[in-house]
């Protein structure tokens, strides 16, 4: 009798979950397991998806940082996801709406989670696995209604798990008009965890650094961050999204409103400040602030005073093959045991 051949459905709701999930693709794919991937149309999702040849089918889009819209556009590409996706076996993702078809599907949902300060109640009873760094408090997981039974720990960040795999593209820096460059990317301001109130920081912050002669690589997140910087010989927006840890390797520094973009920095021995505009720092960047491989300030003069005497270090390669082939390992366990 022949063994029926495994599929692993992927979904792709937001541009870090490209890099993240790519490893995990890739490995299953040389395993001989079948995928298919979705994807949301939000910011540089899609662009990146097509940048390295992942085929995949487009459903829903982020719905603002209006609650209403959210939910309607959740259900909204819930229904479409339920209704178009092929069979499968084990979604993985950092999808709620993922976790949630997989459910009605009966399928087991696999989560990547590393913010407890999201509404995570909304995917807790959906899934059969969470992983999640160990620097992480699973009781912070636990308190959303994640059984402790679903939690799986695995000893570094997520940001680790895709630096495994990465080789610094030699001719980036022809596609950057500067010898030297600080990169600057704003905040989520439409953020769920980001208090209504919040202003950016930006337009102050590129100002000052402009008077101090620095080049800006800007990444603007939304089209209205178009909004924060003027036309000026300093400033450099790229057409066409860049290789994010291409940017963060080359850069002198990272400055981000928030906390992949830095996380990557510092793992990559680049200087790293993020300038999160929400009422507290995730765990996984509180961590990193107490260790001393990134910077946390909303203040624009600290933050100048930081990149005064900030220096590169050396990228954690080593160390991201130890954690990425540990949650491979881990994943193995789960997908193949049958």
């Amino acid at each position: 009798m022949t063994k029926k051949k495994l599929m692993i459905w992927f979904d792709f709701s937001n541009p870090p979950h490209v890099n993240l999930f790519l490893p995990l693709l890739k490995h299953f794919e040389n395993k001989g397991i079948e995928t298919h991937s979705t994807a949301r149309d939000f910011v540089e999702t899609k662009g990146l998806l097509n940048k390295y040849n992942i085929k995949y089918q487009l459903f829903g889009k982020h719905g603002g940082k209006n609650r209403i819209a959210k939910i309607y556009n959740l259900v909204k590409r819930n229904i479409k996801l339920f209704q178009n996706i092929p069979a499968f076996d084990f979604n993985i993702s950092s999808s709620f709406e993922a976790a949630q078809v997989s459910w009605l599907k009966r399928k087991p949902a696999i989560f990547f989670d590393d913010n407890e300060v999201a509404p995570n109640w909304v995917y807790s009873k959906f899934v059969k696995h969470v992983f999640i760094p160990i620097h992480i408090d699973r009781k912070l997981f636990i308190k959303d209604g994640i059984h402790d039974s679903k939690i799986i720990q695995y000893n570094g960040y997520k940001e680790h798990i895709y630096i495994a795999d990465y080789h610094p593209d030699p001719n980036f820096m022809e596609s950057i008009p500067f010898d030297s460059f600080i990169t600057i990317r704003p905040e989520n301001l439409k953020a769920s965890y980001v208090p209504d109130q919040a202003e950016s920081i930006v337009p102050d912050l590129i100002e000052l650094l402009i008077i101090k002669g620095r080049n800006i690589l800007y990444l603007p997140r939304y089209a209205d961050d178009h909004r924060y910087i003027k036309k000026h010989k300093q400033i450099y927006v790229p057409n066409e999204p860049l290789n994010g840890l291409d940017v963060c390797y080359y850069s002198d520094a990272v400055l981000t409103g928030a906390g992949t973009f830095a996380r990557e920095a510092a793992l990559l021995g680049t200087p790293a400040i993020s300038f999160f505009a929400g009422k507290k720092l995730l765990s996984v960047d509180q961590s990193m602030v107490e260790s001393k491989l990134m910077h946390h300030s909303r203040d624009i003069n600290e933050i100048i005073k930081i990149l005064d005497h900030a220096k590169k270090g050396k990228p954690q390669f080593e160390q991201s093959k130890i954690v990425q082939k540990e949650v491979i390992t881990l994943l193995e366990g789960i997908i193949l045991k049958n």
